[in-house]
């Protein structure tokens, strides 16, 4: 029986935004020259694989941008599928290693001819299409929590369970890694304080409380709540600071609403967050991803 192969990558560039040097890595035992990428490990989540992979595989330290096409393809008997973005160089070094025994930096341009596989030529022109001058605004709904019928106190104070504890772990790690430190916006309510507390903890920032993304606070004047987003969201990009925020099922249609996205997305599960990559130029968002915790 075949099954589905996971890994991820990213195209690994640098340089001008507007005229970027991508890396391109050679590979001895297949002779071909890709984009760093890897299957991912038991557990993992697909966005700290990218990241793993990309060190391992380069030596580089990246942060994420945008996503890119998914490549799929067989794999003898199964099939393997590989999640993209693109994926800006911070610092670090090459070394040869067991997998990868050269890499070079070029133009784009070069990068199109330079590719072996076919199936990398719509991953190369996806990211040169791509813009690279974005902030990331994550949104999540808040992590698995008791049920309503068996919390006997107050509905503000009704506490994760453990499930919902392993999920903001989950998401601590994936957006840890991956980004500079967000601003984390919160619910005052307690499941969704929970939820990012390990993430503001890790990256040591601030937790902000906005009554306005309470469940029933939001439900008192929803224009009011998004309006109120949108210019914190706005504010921290004027400043290059990307911001996580946390709320409740009833509230994330405004929140993808203050980026300029459709809320026609469907409902959201707990613990699951959306990555809305927004131009820092026209504060409007020019992706969207959405992970499962």
């Amino acid at each position: 029986m075949s099954h589905t192969i996971k890994a991820a990558g990213a195209v690994l560039w640098r340089g001008s935004p507007k005229a970027p040097e991508v890396a391109l890595i050679h590979r001895g035992r297949y002779n071909d020259w890709t984009f760093p990428k890897g299957k991912l490990d038991p557990g993992e989540h697909t966005i700290v694989a990218a990241v793993r992979e990309v060190w391992e595989e380069t030596g580089s330290r990246i942060r994420l941008g945008p996503p890119l096409p998914r490549r799929e393809y067989r794999q003898g008997a199964d099939n393997k599928r590989v999640d993209y973005w693109c994926g800006e160089y911070l610092d670090g070094a090459f070394e040869p290693n067991d997998e990868v025994d050269a890499l070079e930096w070029m133009s784009v341009d070069q990068a199109r001819h330079q590719l072996t596989h076919a199936g990398d030529q719509p991953i190369i022109e996806a990211f040169a299409a791509a813009t690279l001058t974005t902030v990331p605004v994550v949104m999540v709904r808040h992590a698995l929590a008791e049920p309503r019928g068996s919390f006997a106190g107050d509905d503000r104070l009704r506490p994760l369970t453990p499930e919902g504890g392993h999920q903001s772990e989950t998401l601590a790690h994936a957006l840890s890694c991956a980004f500079a430190p967000l601003a984390v916006v919160s619910s005052p309510w307690l499941r969704c304080l929970q939820t990012v507390s390990p993430y503001a903890g890790f990256v040591r920032q601030p937790l902000m409380e906005l009554d306005v993304l309470g469940e029933s606070e939001f439900d008192d004047d929803p224009e009011m709540a998004q309006e109120t987003v949108a210019g914190l969201i706005a504010h921290n990009i004027e400043h290059g600071v990307g911001t996580l925020l946390c709320s409740h099922g009833n509230v994330m249609a405004a929140l993808l609403q203050a980026v300029g996205l459709s809320t026609d997305t469907g409902t959201f599960d707990k613990g699951e967050f959306a990555i809305a990559h927004v131009d820092s130029t026209s504060q409007m968002a020019i992706s969207l991803e959405r992970h499962l915790p």
